[in-house]
């Protein structure tokens, strides 16, 4: 039975029936995760973590010898200290247990046996990422393994696509425009040098998707990435995170994305985590992507607050006859109504505005366009906005399909 973790728990360690001495100790890895006993009364999980215990043995059934002075050895709490070094009730590298609080010894069963066993879990907004089971049992050499994986540890991953506040799309404010509190976890904001916004997509717990030009923004078309990347403030949540590097898509000019690696990990809770990326293509005609951002306004300033839109996928055709006049390569021209021209090819789709005459605007490029999947309830980026220029003016945004860029992303983030 658990404890209830809104009272101080108690600790209790119990090793069994075997020894550890100190040459067998090992350190498990701190993470996003913990691990509970499978046997062992009373016990409730605890965070993984070290600390200082005067070491007993166990010499005969149901007696345990003096703790021993001389030997202080650093052990792991294999999820057996109930909980109490995460609630912060003890300092946990000067906690001594003492015997009154060790873990009475189950009772012995005909025929059987006790074996000791740790199962690995993960905090919340984490998933287990292991071929195994997460069970890990001491064997004969004291060492902790699992009976598919051997002696791999498991690994926290960072969920994606699963905001704990889903929107409400009821939700309007004057002007149609749809306002966001916390559905869009994976929005990020990027800020130029000369105070431009632009928006980015957090697509792991370390890398984000956002437009080759908002990389460039404010500055010089020979400007290089060693000179702009320090120019750059990137938020998540509402904080600055540090940038490592940016990574261009080697045809940047003809497919406008680039990826952006922080220095270090963040921290992924109800403000903070990664939208999912497709495994297929959900961009058909008709169907309803949401676009969050920082762009600006009907009153052509940037937002304060993140606001989103909903806008449905629009017929290529149609798109591209818009901007070009035609679909056929020997007769497209210029006619943007805005003046400016987007990047129309393979890898691009085109969103329209709705009734409400809700669209996207200059500011929100690098912004997913985000789909619910309802079979497995999970957000995925189907799209990166890269032409933000229509505002109302023009009928359609263009965005980069993701699953055409797929295979770059992937080995990007696996070989940096």
């Amino acid at each position: 039975m658990m404890q209830d973790l809104s009272s101080p728990p108690t600790p209790c360690l119990w090793f069994g029936d075997w020894t550890m001495p100190m040459a067998s100790t090992r350190s498990m890895p701190r993470g996003h995760g913990n691990c509970k006993t499978e046997k062992g009364a009373g016990c409730s999980s605890g965070e993984i973590k070290g600390f200082h215990l005067p070491l007993s043995h166990h010499s005969s059934p149901g007696h345990w010898t003096q703790h021993k002075p001389e030997m202080r050895v650093l052990v792991t709490v294999v999820a057996l200290l109930c909980g109490l070094l995460s609630a912060g009730a003890i300092d946990e590298n000067d906690a001594l247990i003492s015997e009154d609080d060790i873990c009475p010894r189950p009772p012995p069963v005909a025929n059987g046996y006790v074996e000791h066993a740790v199962r690995y879990k993960c905090n919340k907004f984490y998933r287990l990422k292991s071929d195994g089971d997460g069970l890990y049992t001491l064997n004969e050499e004291k060492q902790w393994t699992n009976k598919d994986v051997g002696g791999k540890l498991p690994e926290c991953v960072a969920v994606c696509g699963k905001p704990a506040n889903p929107l409400n799309p009821v939700q309007r404010i004057i002007g149609g425009i749809l306002d966001a509190k916390g559905s869009f976890p994976w929005q990020g904001r990027m800020v130029s040098w000369k105070n431009l916004t632009s928006g980015a997509t957090l697509i792991s717990d370390q890398w984000l998707l956002t437009t080759a030009k908002n990389i460039f923004l404010s500055h010089a078309e020979n400007a290089t990435l060693k000179d702009i990347v320090p120019t750059l403030k990137l938020f998540l949540g509402k904080k600055l995170v540090d940038i490592d590097q940016v990574i261009l898509h080697p045809s940047h000019s003809t497919v406008d994305i680039g990826l952006i690696k922080l220095k270090s990990k963040v921290l992924v809770n109800e403000k903070v985590m990664p939208i999912c990326l497709p495994q297929k293509d959900y961009v058909e005609v008709g169907r309803v992507g949401y676009v969050s951002g920082w762009g600006r306004n009907t009153n052509f300033v940037f937002t304060e607050r993140l606001k989103y839109v909903m806008l449905p996928v629009a017929d290529n055709d149609k798109c591209v006859e818009y901007y070009e006049g035609s679909t056929d390569p020997e007769k497209k021209k210029a006619k943007s109504p805005i003046g400016v021209q987007p990047i129309l090819n393979q890898h691009t789709f085109c969103a329209g505005m709705t009734k409400f005459q809700e669209d996207t605007c200059y500011g929100d490029a690098g912004s997913a366009f985000a789909i619910h999947d309802e079979d497995d309830d999970t957000w995925y980026a189907a799209g990166i906005l890269t032409f933000d220029k229509s505002c109302s003016v023009a009928e359609y945004g263009v965005y980069t399909k993701v699953p055409s860029i797929l295979d770059w992303i992937q080995e990007t983030m696996a070989t940096n």
